[in-house]
Formats: structure tokens, C-alpha cells, sequence
């Protein structure tokens, strides 16, 4: 029994180095299921801030959703209507007892809030309350209200109203809401998440997992071929010993067990120390991809679960070890004891082989080498071709490009904040532009990617054709790429429900064309940039504006202009001729250094200059003066942005802008005599009907409106002034309200400006008044009561934090209005630019524009993909040197006497190296090819089978000529590495000892 104790104990360094090949091909798999679980496992604790397990479903029976849904669930009627100008709207019936808000689906900076249904009639998006005529599968006047509640999660233009109301209209269809009290990711069929992003990582990520699982799997094989080709080397280097116990009564049952045994204890060994390299190497790359800088947030812990699946694979390994074993020692327990002798017999090769063998003669390496080498190097090939397909899919989310404009510093698209009126500003230097927002969505597990914009301008700066259909008409219509309509099972007509981004919210949109594109640019569906804003960027901002061809164009504008472009211009929209006028130019340098140059305003046909410096990235706000010779419509421009402003003579009386257009009969109405800069003017002349009556001293005169309904002219005149005209409706029933005026100063400005709200109401009525003045806007809603006398006016000043403008306000336009007695009298709009990049300092601290979690979020799981990648792709590269210098090493051993012969007949070591290369460079440049066409042809199988799929994009297998010819250089250049890995052993040896067959 000596035999079993030297086969099982004897090991010389060729089992040592078939340990370390075995221990690299595990590190590689366990090494990179290790990364995928955890990145897996990671999604799910990503952001508190997105997590929601609020959804919504479409149905289209409001009666049979009713009857199936929960009792937890909130079901809303739906139904559409066409107003008389034609247009198409929604139409909600809210249920009685639904809740005000969906707690589980509100975040910090909005509350998921539902509509409330006015007590009759509909509320629209409307000012003022009206009778409209809206007409469903009937015909209805109905009484319309402004909303009741601002801010909800259905569009403004959405109708609301009750059931009841609803069913009237039409049969309606029903919204199915789960308000998520469990606050788990939606995972059912067809079930919308009120805030998707969370779900759309989450689920992008498990579909990354999933795909790259599958040359985790392939790299199965690599054991398999590493274990054969060590055991045949084992067995050949024992085989005078094998030959003995066979022949001194051995049985081949016994000595196939001890090889067996053997084969286990190598395998365990190996696998056993591939754990553990495996961990190592793993946390050492993510402690070096830390350190370079890569946003990373996974570490590899080992949960029970995680441990249980590289227990599982370890045990898989082990018996794919096994069976290679197995097969690699079946010839030395069967047949002739004297099997050591067939080892220099040729091996018939099927007719493609000889045919290859004619062209290519190897010397020293058989090419029996050449099928484990090319399955070896099919997974390395199929690891490359994944990599390559999952990074073109992801980087439209992961990285910017040089066509792409993002806020500066941001790491990815979706952490970016820009105004989209620099997309105006490129067009007018003759650049296409197209102002994008990347929209974040999940239909039940699968995520997809909507892209907010103008099809004309995308399809400008893109290849998308449309194919079928139409582009979009109005803000509830769609076009979808072909490749994502296959994926999603979508057809041109179909309706999609849409939930928020970041933001809760629900939209219905019609998928009213189809078009085609390379790339991911098939895999999204185009929405109007009016439809997502609201739910992931805020108005007017986007996440990016893109460019087509444009680079030259570009780099010559920024050459003329030195970086420095003007983005706004800001000034009063009338002025009296040769009055001193201010207008406000917004400057940014969009350069990549500090530049100082001449900003230039042309005002008519002059032009205003002033020299200016400002550094990298930074803007601000610089003031010219001016005056207007005489009176007329001048505009205003600089690099593109354009302002009008209206030119008066001094003397030139007008009527106020809020001055009231009806008037009941008999009432008296108090008329003011101003000038265009709001001066007041005595003695001058009113005249209305056939009353005139004179101005007093404060510039205004009281007059008597007709007794008949009509139309009426006022006119105030005075010698050396332009005369001023007014129509007036005399009508019964006209209420008499407040004449309101509303303004912010200044109208634009950042999240720092602290702007002041100024109310003016007058009460142009001969009459006293006692009214109530509500002030609405985004943020806080500000109640007064207010007494004027008949021709009186008061002013109110409101401060930033008394109407809710702080610096969590996201870039876009907000609307203020002036409500009196629930009749809106004055409107006016704040906008928060993203021109002066104060947020460069939020962004640093990791704040996103409407949230705190996201931006973190987006960050850490692609700099984790982009991880997966680093290390799949090394270990693929040390697994696939392991299993190939196993197969050439085994090959060398085989013809180890032609190498002791080559030495024996003065061939230097140098000589048999370069011998080995040659061989390598035959057998690896057809195995290379093979290999790529094998695995080009599983990932086209799976392709057809929709397995890769990630983030919505079907996965493109990436066939460039680049592509091709690296992969191929480098899967010839890790077999000539490990071929002469692999001869360097033998080379060492003295000549006798290859004689003899050491």
C-alpha cells in the first residue's frame, strides 16, 4: 500500500503549481460572486429618502377594479374629456374618504398629495371660476374651480372631481393605488412606484448581477480544463508507479479511488486557498479604488446568506474538479497495465484540425492543446464582450461625454442642475442643442429609462428616426424606441401610467409614434420636457443638454469668446425717452480657466461694453446704463439672449395695466391720470360718455359709469400730452373687486437670493371696501384683510422667508398669485436660475437639488458597477493565464524528450522559448478566433432569449473592429504568456532529466 500513501502524500512542485492554478480560477469565481452578491444585497439599503413601496396601476374598469382591490388600496376613477378648443384632458374622480396625502410615497421636499373634488362641478386649471362645456361619452356644462390643493400628484391640467361626476362623463377606467404601509420595492406585474428611482437602481443593478452571473458560470469550464490537464501531467510524471500496483494485483476499482481521492485533495487545497485569495483580492481592489477616487460604498461582508451561495459554488467547483479527474484517470485504471506506452501515440484529429495543421505546424505544443485553450479563452472572450455591453448600456447614466453639457462638477447626469435656456443660448451660435432630462422610471421588477425632451431637438443631435406614427403634440404623448416598445411589449396607441422620479407623482401619456436609433438611443421612451420636469428636475432646469457634431463649432465659439457668455438679461420693460435705463446682464464663464474679456450688450445699434474677469465656472450679474433718444421698440441682445423694451415720450398719460375693464351701471368709478413712470397728473381732463370732469391735485377724479349696459370709451387728455383711451363694459352684475399688482425684486436669481415680494391694491371704486388678500405661493399661502376708500392704495412687502423662498428652492419658475375674495387679481413669476453656481457648494456637501439621497445613491451604485467590472475583468485575465498555462504546461510535459533532444543537439534555452512563443501564437490565433465566435454566439442566444437586458436596454453585443481586434491580441497575448510560463520549467531542467522524462 506504499503506492497509495506516495500518490496521496507525494507532492511534487508541479501539484503545488497546479494548486495555485486552481486556487487563481477560484479566486476569480468566488472572488466575483462575492462582489455580486454584495452589490446586490447593497440596492437595497441605498436611500431611506426614495424608499417607498407606493404604487399605482391602471385598470380599465373603474367597477371591476373596485370589486378586486384590497381594502388597503385607494381606487380613482378615470376618465378623459375634449374641452371646446379641442383638447384632450383628464378628468379624476376622487372617492369619498381618500386620504389627503399617500404617506408612504412623500418625501421631504413634497408630499405625495391627493386632490380634493369642490363640493360640485370640477376644479381645473383654471384662475377664475367659469362654466365650461365638457364633453366625454356625453356632453356636460359644468361649473369649474381653481384646484383646491396645489402641488398634488396629478398634473395641474388634470380636471378633478367626484365619482359620481366622473361616471357621468364616460365609463371611466380606475387608478389603482397600494399606499405601501409595508414600504417594500414594487415588484408586481405591471405596478407603478410613485417614486421610481430607488426601484430603477435596484432593479438595474439585480439585472447587472444577473447578466454578469452568466460568465461566472463559464468560468466553471476553466476548472474543469485546469483539472484535467494537472491530473494528466500527475498520472503521466507516475505512471512507471501506476504500472507497478497495476501490475503486482492492484485492482483499477482501487487505484481509481486513490486517484480520486488525489484529485480531492488538490481540488480542496486549491479551492480552499482561491477563498481566501479571492477576499483578499477583492477588498484590495476596493480599498484601491477608494483611494483613486471611484464612489464606492459596498464592502464585502459575509452574511450568511452571501456565505451559503460560496458554499454552494465551492462545492460546485469541487465537483466539476472531480469529474475532470475522473475523466483524466479512466486511461490509467483501464485496459493494458502498460498504458504509460500509448503516450506517443498520435491522436486522430476530426478533418478541420488536420487542415489547420497543414497551414500551422507547432513543434513543441500538440495541438491537442487547442481545444482547452480555446474553451479557456471563450470565457475570458465572453467576459470582455459582457463588460463591453453592460459599460456602452450604462454610460449614458454613469459618465458625461464631450457632446454631453452638465453642471460643472457633477459626477454623473442624473447630480447635474441646468437651465434649459443654454440649449437657447448654443442654438443661436448655430449649434444644435437638445435640453434633456433622464428620467428615472420601473414598471413592476423592470426598469426603463425615459428620456424628457423635444423629439424635434433629440432627434436633431441623435440618429432616432421615426419609423412609425408621429412626434409628441402636447405634453401627454410620447414616442418610444423599438427596441424598448420590444422590451416593455408596447405598441403605437397604447396608453403607459408613469409614476415620479424623484418626486411622487402620476402621468398618463400615449405612445403616439415609434422611432429607431443606435445604441440606447432605441431603448427609451422621449417624453415632453414639460411632463417630467416637475417629477425630477424642477421647471426649467434639466439634468443635461446635448450636442451633435458640434465640437469644432463649439471650440471656435469658446476661442471668440474666451468662455465668458451672457445667459440672462434683466431690466424694466419700459422707459421714458431720455430717462436713464439699467439693464442687468448674467454672465457665466463657461471656460476651463479664469478669463478676463469684454462683455458686450447691443442695445439698438449701439453697444455696451464692459471688461470683465471671473474664474472657472463662476458667473455674475454686471449693470449697463443707456438712454433712448426718442420713443419706439427697441431690443436688447448679447450673445443670443434677447429682451424688448418699450420706448414713451415723458408726456405721455396711460391708463394702469390692472385698471378694470367692467363697471356695474350707476356705480362711480375713480379714474387716475399717470404718466408712463407712474407720475401722477392734475388737471387733466376724463371724459367718459358724454361726462368730463378734471383731475385733482393727487391726479385722479371720481366719475359717474352710464345707466345702460354697453361699450364706453375713457379718455384723458391735458395740453403738452399724449391723450390716454380706455374701453370700459358697463354690465349688470359686475362685482366690484380690488385693481392688484404684483412683483418680485429681483424677478430671477439663485437659491441664495433672498428675494421681496411687493403687493399693491387699489380700490378704484367710489365706495369703501373691506376685503380679504390671500398671497399663494409654492411654498406658504399669507391671508390679510384690507380696507381702502374709494381711490385709495395700499402696498405690502413680504419678505423671502414669509412666502417660502429659502434655499432649499430647486432651479426652475415659480407662480405667485393674488387672490381676493377667491378671485385671482394679480400674478406674477419667481424664476430660480442655475446660473450662479452657489451650488457647486451645496453639491459639495452631497446635496441634490430636491432631496439628500439620491445623488449618493446614483454615485455609489455606479461607481459599484464600475468596480464589478475592474475586478471581474482582472480576475477573468489571471483565471484565464492559470487555466491556459495548465493546458500548455500539460501539452510541454507531454513532449518534454523532444525538448531534451533539441537541448541535447545544442539549442539554447533562449532558442526553445522562442520555439514555444511561435507555437503559442499558431495555436492561440485560431483558439482566439474560435473562442470569439463561441462566445459571441451564446451572448446572441441569450439575447434572444432577453437575458441581457439591464436598466431597460437590451444589451448590444459590441462587434467594433477595435473591439475585435484588442480582444483577439489580447487572448494571443495571455497564451504566449502563459506558454512560456509553462516551458520556463522545462527549460531549467538539465537535458537528462527531459530524457529521461522527469
Amino acid at each position: 500500500m506504499r503506492y497509495a500513501t506516495t500518490l496521496l502524500s507525494k507532492w511534487s512542485r508541479r501539484e503545488w503549481l497546479s494548486v495555485a492554478v486552481i486556487a487563481v480560477t477560484t479566486a476569480f469565481l468566488l472572488g466575483s460572486t462575492l462582489l455580486l452578491l454584495t452589490a446586490a444585497t447593497y440596492t437595497g439599503t441605498l436611500s431611506s429618502d426614495l424608499e417607498s413601496g407606493a404604487s399605482v396601476t391602471h385598470a380599465d374598469s373603474y367597477d371591476r377594479a373596485v370589486a378586486e382591490a384590497p381594502d388597503s388600496h385607494l381606487v380613482v376613477a378615470l376618465t378623459t374629456v375634449t374641452l371646446p378648443n379641442g383638447e384632450t384632458r383628464y378628468v379624476v374622480g376622487m372617492p369619498d374618504g381618500a386620504p389627503r396625502t399617500i404617506e408612504s410615497a412623500s418625501v421631504s421636499w413634497r408630499e405625495a398629495s391627493l386632490p380634493v373634488p369642490p363640493d360640485d362641478g370640477v376644479s381645473g386649471p383654471v384662475s377664475t371660476v367659469q362654466t365650461q362645456e365638457l364633453t366625454g361619452e356625453t356632453t356636460r356644462s359644468v361649473t369649474v374651480y381653481p384646484h383646491r390643493v396645489a402641488g398634488t400628484i396629478f398634473p395641474a391640467d388634470w380636471y378633478v372631481t367626484d365619482v359620481s361626476t366622473a361616471r357621468d362623463l364616460g365609463s371611466p377606467s380606475a387608478l389603482v393605488f397600494d399606499l405601501g404601509q409595508e414600504e417594500t420595492h414594487t415588484t408586481q406585474s405591471g405596478a407603478i412606484p410613485l417614486i421610481a428611482a430607488l426601484s430603477f437602481l435596484v432593479g438595474g443593478i439585480t439585472q447587472v448581477v444577473r447578466t454578469l452571473s452568466v460568465a461566472v458560470l463559464g468560468g466553471g469550464l476553466l476548472v474543469l480544463v485546469v483539472v484535467y490537464n494537472v491530473m494528466r501531467m500527475s498520472i503521466r510524471d507516475r505512471h512507471k508507479l501506476i504500472t507497478v500496483a497495476r501490475a503486482t494485483g492492484a485492482s483499477p476499482w482501487k487505484l481509481f479511488a486513490i486517484l480520486l481521492a488525489r484529485v480531492c485533495i488538490l481540488s480542496v487545497t486549491g479551492i480552499a486557498l482561491g477563498y481566501a485569495v479571492g477576499v483578499i483580492a477583492t477588498n484590495a481592489v476596493i480599498n484601491a479604488a477608494t483611494f483613486v477616487g471611484l464612489p464606492v460604498s459596498i464592502q464585502t461582508v459575509i452574511t450568511r446568506d452571501i456565505a451559503l451561495s460560496l458554499l454552494g459554488i465551492s462545492g460546485f467547483l469541487l465537483a466539476m474538479g472531480v469529474v475532470a479527474g475522473a475523466i483524466a484517470s479512466v486511461p490509467a485504471v483501464r485496459g493494458d497495465p502498460r498504458f504509460g506506452r500509448d503516450e506517443g501515440r498520435s491522436t486522430t484529429l476530426p478533418a478541420a484540425f488536420g487542415r489547420l495543421r497543414q497551414v500551422f505546424r507547432p513543434t513543441l505544443v500538440d495541438w491537442r492543446a487547442f481545444v482547452p485553450t480555446a474553451a479557456t479563452l471563450s470565457v475570458f472572450m465572453l467576459i470582455i464582450l459582457l463588460t463591453g455591453a453592460i459599460g456602452g448600456a450604462i454610460a449614458p447614466l454613469a459618465t458625461t461625454s464631450s457632446g454631453t453639457i452638465v453642471e460643472s462638477g457633477a459626477a454623473h447626469p442624473l447630480n447635474s442642475r441646468i437651465s434649459e435656456d443654454y440649449a437657447s443660448v448654443l442654438r443661436a451660435q448655430g449649434i444644435e442643442a437638445s435640453p434633456e432630462v433622464v428620467y428615472a422610471q420601473s414598471r413592476g421588477p423592470t426598469p426603463y429609462l425615459i428620456r424628457g425632451a423635444n423629439y424635434t431637438a433629440f432627434s436633431s443631435v441623435t440618429d432616432a428616426t421615426l419609423v412609425e406614427g408621429r412626434p409628441p403634440a402636447s405634453a401627454d404623448e410620447a414616442v418610444i424606441g423599438t427596441s424598448l416598445a420590444q422590451t416593455l411589449d408596447v405598441e403605437v396607441g397604447q396608453s403607459l401610467t408613469l409614476g415620479g422620479s424623484v418626486t411622487p407623482g402620476v402621468r398618463r401619456v400615449t405612445v403616439v409614434g415609434a422611432f429607431s436609433g443606435s445604441g440606447v438611443t432605441d431603448d427609451q421612451l422621449v417624453v415632453p420636457l414639460e411632463t417630467t420636469q416637475p417629477l425630477a428636475t424642477g421647471e426649467g432646469t434639466v439634468h443635461l443638454i446635448r450636442t451633435e457634431n458640434a465640437e469644432d463649432r463649439f471650440n471656435s465659439f469658446e476661442n471668440q469668446s474666451s468662455g465668458l457668455l451672457v445667459t440672462a438679461l434683466s431690466g424694466n420693460s419700459s422707459v421714458g425717452v431720455g430717462t436713464p435705463y439699467e439693464v442687468t446682464a448674467t454672465v457665466q464663464n463657461l471656460g476651463a480657466e479664469t478669463t478676463t474679456d469684454t462683455v458686450t450688450v447691443h442695445v439698438g445699434n449701439r453697444a455696451l461694453e464692459r471688461e470683465l474677469t471671473l474664474k472657472r465656472g463662476a458667473s455674475t450679474r454686471i449693470t449697463f446704463e443707456t438712454q433712448f433718444a426718442t420713443a419706439g421698440q427697441y431690443t436688447i441682445e448679447a450673445d443670443g439672449v434677447t429682451r424688448s423694451v418699450s420706448v414713451h415720450r415723458p408726456n405721455t398719460l396711460r391708463f394702469p395695466p390692472e385698471y378694470p375693464t367692467q363697471a356695474p351701471p350707476d356705480s362711480t368709478i375713480i379714474v387716475p391720470a399717470t404718466t408712463t413712470n407712474e407720475s401722477a397728473v392734475s388737471g387733466a381732463t376724463v371724459t367718459l360718455d358724454d361726462r368730463r370732469a378734471k383731475t385733482n391735485d393727487q391726479g385722479a377724479v371720481p366719475m359717474r359709469v352710464p345707466s345702460e349696459p354697453g361699450t364706453y370709451t375713457l379718455t384723458i387728455s391735458k395740453e403738452g400730452y399724449e391723450p390716454a383711451t380706455h374701453t370700459l363694459v358697463v354690465k349688470e352684475g359686475t362685482p366690484k373687486r380690488l385693481s392688484g399688482r404684483l412683483s418680485v425684486s429681483p424677478s430671477s436669481g439663485t437659491r441664495l437670493t433672498k428675494p421681496v415680494v411687493k403687493i399693491q391694491v387699489a380700490n378704484p371704486w367710489g365706495t369703501f371696501l373691506v376685503r380679504n388678500l390671500t398671497l399663494v405661493t409654492p411654498g406658504e399661502t399669507e391671508t390679510r384683510e384690507v380696507e381702502l376708500a374709494g381711490g385709495n392704495i395700499s402696498q405690502i412687502t413680504l419678505s423671502a422667508s414669509e412666502v417660502g423662498f429659502d434655499e432649499k428652492l430647486a432651479p426652475g419658475s415659480y407662480d405667485l398669485r393674488l387672490v381676493s375674495d377667491g378671485t385671482v387679481i394679480a400674478t406674477t413669476t419667481y424664476r430660480v436660475t442655475g446660473d450662479e453656481r452657489v451650488a457647486a457648494t451645496l453639491a459639495s456637501q452631497g446635496e441634490y437639488s430636491e432631496g439628500t439621497g439620491i445623488s449618493r445613491a446614483i454615485e455609489n451604485v455606479f461607481g459599484n458597477v464600475q468596480l464589478l467590472f475592474v475586478v471581474m475583468v482582472s480576475l477573468a485575465g489571471l483565471s484565464t493565464i492559470g487555466g491556459t498555462t495548465a493546458t500548455f504546461a500539460q501539452a510541454v510535459h507531454a513532449n518534454r524528450r523532444v525538448i531534451g533532444v533539441y537541448r541535447a543537439t545544442g539549442a539554447s534555452r533562449r532558442r526553445i522559448l522562442w520555439m514555444l512563443t511561435t507555437d503559442a501564437v499558431q495555436l492561440a490565433i485560431p483558439a482566439a478566433i474560435v473562442s470569439f465566435a463561441a462566445a459571441v454566439t451564446l451572448l446572441w442566444a441569450l439575447e434572444q432569449l432577453q437575458v441581457l437586458v439591464i436598466f431597460g436596454i437590451r444589451l448590444a453585443v459590441p462587434l467594433s473592429p477595435l473591439l475585435v481586434a484588442l480582444a483577439t491580441l489580447g487572448a494571443v497575448c495571455l497564451a504566449v504568456c502563459s506558454a512560456v510560463l509553462a516551458g520556463y520549467a522545462f527549460v531549467r531542467y538539465d537535458v537528462g532529466r527531459n530524457l529521461r522524462g522527469h
